[in-house]
């Protein structure tokens, strides 16, 4: 099963809105099994507190971490905000990718765990600026989200997909579109 997991305030008429209405289509299309995680329309709550959590997000996280566990693969879509995740994708990672679910470490040998080894990713991310400054300023979505947090847990990533300069209207260029149709084959 692919399980989509989206974040953006806006599911409707974003760039990334129109990723997953292109990804959910290509899925049907072919007849594959998906679930959407859609962190706004949730309503997910990204802090992590160190006090009793509310009992709505209790079973979203357990909810959340089903899905995971049930999925093969993995996409995420989300855009990339003063080059980093936006808070609600960072604090998903923090809180659902815990320690005991997602990796562990052995206390004895300080060995790790990774307990979501055997499943792939395929990260797609919209960018408002050039790859040119993406360079200048940093990498870090495909350092920090794909190898310090996805590879540490065991999943790999298949494909990433960085869309540059979007701009008005969200219409996905043709090579965009092309290459997350390869990805979710």
């Amino acid at each position: 099963m692919h399980l989509i997991i989206f974040a953006h305030p806006d599911n409707e008429k974003s760039h990334n809105a129109a990723i997953l209405k292109h990804v959910t289509q290509r899925l049907k299309g072919a007849f594959k099994e998906f679930e959407v995680i859609d962190l706004y329309a949730d309503g997910f709550d990204p802090v992590l507190r160190l006090s009793r959590e509310s009992d709505e997000k209790k079973v979203l996280v357990e909810k959340y971490q089903s899905l995971i566990a049930k999925a093969d693969s993995l996409v995420f879509i989300f855009p990339v905000w003063w080059y980093s995740l936006p808070g609600i994708m960072k604090g998903f990672i923090d809180i659902i990718f815990s320690p005991g679910f997602a990796h562990e470490f052995n206390p004895q040998d300080s060995s790790l765990r990774q307990k979501l080894k055997g499943k792939k990713a395929i990260v797609i991310n919209t960018f408002g600026r050039s790859e040119e400054e993406f360079k200048t300023y940093g990498k870090e979505p495909s350092t920090v989200f794909d190898k310090a947090i996805l590879e540490f847990c065991g999943v790999s990533v298949a494909s990433r997909i960085n869309w540059f300069d979007v701009r008005p209207p969200s219409l996905i260029p043709p090579e965009i579109a092309r290459r997350i149709d390869e990805a979710l084959k």
